[in-house]
This record gives C-alpha cells, structure tokens and sequence, in this order.
C-alpha cells in the first residue's frame, strides 16, 4: 500500500469513526448508565493499549518518572473525565449534531488561552475565533434546538452549557500538556490518560448512584456500540490519527476538526431523527467556518516556521 493510499484511509477512519462516537454514545446510554459505560469503555481501553505495549516493547517502556504519570492522569481526569462524562450525560437532552459542534469548538477555545497567556496569534487565527465564537452563540440560544428528550428549554440550554464546559477543560488540558512532563510513548501517554479518565469517570457514577446491575443489563444495541467504543473509537481511530501525526502534513490531519461534526449531525438526523432548526444549521455552519479559519492559518503558521 503506497503512502498516499495509507494516508487517505488513516484519514477517513478518523472522519468516520471519531465522527460516529457521537452517535454511539446516544445507543450506548439509552440502556445503560451514562458515566460507568464510559468510565468503564475507557478503563478497558487503557488497560488494553497498556498490555499491548507491555507485550510489544516490554516492561521497561512502563519505567517513566512519577511526575509523568501524575501529568497524563491529571490530563486524563480533565479531558476524558470532566469532557467525555458531561458528553455522556447531556446525549440524552442534547442532540448528537450539536454535541458534536460543540465540542468542535476546541480550538478556538485553545486560542483563546494562548491569546490569555500572550502568545503572538495571527491575525487570520483571531477573524476565525471570533467567527465562531459567534456561531457558538447561535447554538446556545434558548429556543435554538430541540431536545431530544422533550425536556424545556431552559434545561437543555443547562445541559448544552455542561458540554461547553467540558469541551474548555478539554481545551485547558490540550494546551497545558505542552508545559507538563509527559511520556514520550504516546501510546503509554493515552493507556495512562485513558486510565485514568476511566477510573474517575467510575468514582463519579459510583457517588452519582449509578449501579453496575443496570450497566450489565444493558441491551443488545447498547453493548454492540459499547464495544465499538472501546475496540474503535478509543483504539483503531486513536492509531490511525497517531499514523497521521507522524506521517502526514498537519494541515490535513487537522481536517478532522471540521469533518467529524460533518458525519455526526448526518448520523443524528438520519438515524436519530434529530431536528435540523434554522439556528442549528446557521450556529453549525459558522462554528464550522470559524474553526476551518483557525486551524488553516495555524497550520500554515507551523509551516512557515518549520521553513
């Protein structure tokens, strides 16, 4: 297989599947309890990349620094804990579609900590910030969307406001994990930080009441897209955007910023009889011109830098 063709299908398994998380997630927590599913897909995630790596490179690749192991735990509560766990419970309010344009906002949010902390950003990178911010606006309007779940608006504006949350602690954590010591295997890095987020995410469905009896007696549809989850979404799609990283320009592996919101509002509205409203589809289209903006002109930047 030449490199161009792998580059392509590592690239569409990433649009596809990362794009189709969102919809798994909402099959997964009709039957089964929002916070242990995905602290238990997680959990089970990490301790399979980590006994792959144990097989595959051996014990010595585990021997990193504690400091380390508190970073990428530490991003792992952050990220995949408060991210994902507020994902997980507002999917049965908040359309999947608009979930996914949320969280498609992480990086206008890291530009904006970097336009905090005084780093130089380009002027194009500002224009495509705002842009989205304001299509960010649209969206968490009250009355903008319909709920799922027939729940008013005012609540599904709170539950909206959760995902938004999540998705800046997301984008803290992506931008702080720079200035931390972390492993250099990245695949160690994500078995801890999926570890990690599991188990938080366990900890927290344990105090909220959520019961394994009711996780086990999941249906069949629910376990079918729990285990896609955990094989797919947290394990072939992460190696295939790892192969990205390392072989393929940045500027088109960012593409999936832009294109898993694409595939998950047609999966919601397809599959889940999601409402497309005029402010969801206007909200959508700017949030998605806003981060389109933002990462071509930071992945020109990093190329004018590299050169």
């Amino acid at each position: 297989m030449s490199l161009k063709t792998k580059t392509w299908v590592s690239l569409w398994t990433v649009y596809i599947i990362w794009g189709s998380t969102y919809f798994a997630i909402a099959k997964v927590i009709e039957s089964m309890p929002p916070l242990l599913s995905m602290g238990i897909r997680f959990t089970l995630a990490g301790l399979i990349l980590l006994t792959f790596i144990f097989f595959k490179q051996g014990a010595k690749e585990f021997r990193i620094p504690r400091p380390e192991i508190a970073s990428a735990s530490i991003l792992g509560f952050v990220t995949l804990g408060f991210g994902i766990g507020n994902v997980a419970i507002a999917e049965a309010h908040v359309p999947t579609g608009v979930v996914s344009l949320i969280i498609a906002a992480l990086p206008l949010w890291i530009a904006l900590f970097r336009t905090i902390s005084r780093e130089r950003i380009a002027k194009l990178t500002w224009a495509g910030t705002l842009v989205g911010f304001i299509g960010v606006v649209i969206l968490l309007k009250p009355g903008s969307i319909e709920s799922v779940s027939g729940v008013s608006s005012g609540k599904l504006f709170f539950y909206m406001f959760m995902v938004l949350l999540g998705n800046i602690g997301w984008a803290l954590g992506t931008y702080l994990a720079p200035r931390f010591p972390i492993p250099k295997n990245s695949l160690l890095f994500t078995g801890i930080e999926m570890l990690a987020g599991g188990i938080a995410l366990m900890i927290v469905a344990s105090i909220r009441g959520e019961s394994l009896k009711d996780f086990l007696n999941g249906s069949n549809s629910s376990w079918f897209w729990f285990w896609y989850l955990v094989l797919v979404g947290s394990i072939a799609a992460y190696s295939a955007y790892l192969w990205l990283v390392m072989n393929a320009p940045v500027s088109l592996t960012a593409t999936y910023a832009y294109v898993n919101p694409v595939i998950a509002v047609l999966l919601g509205v397809l599959f889940l009889n999601e409402v497309i409203t005029l402010n969801y589809a206007l909200g959508g289209a700017i949030i998605i011109l806003g981060v389109l903006t933002v990462v071509s002109s930071e992945s020109k930047a990093k190329r004018l830098a590299r050169d």
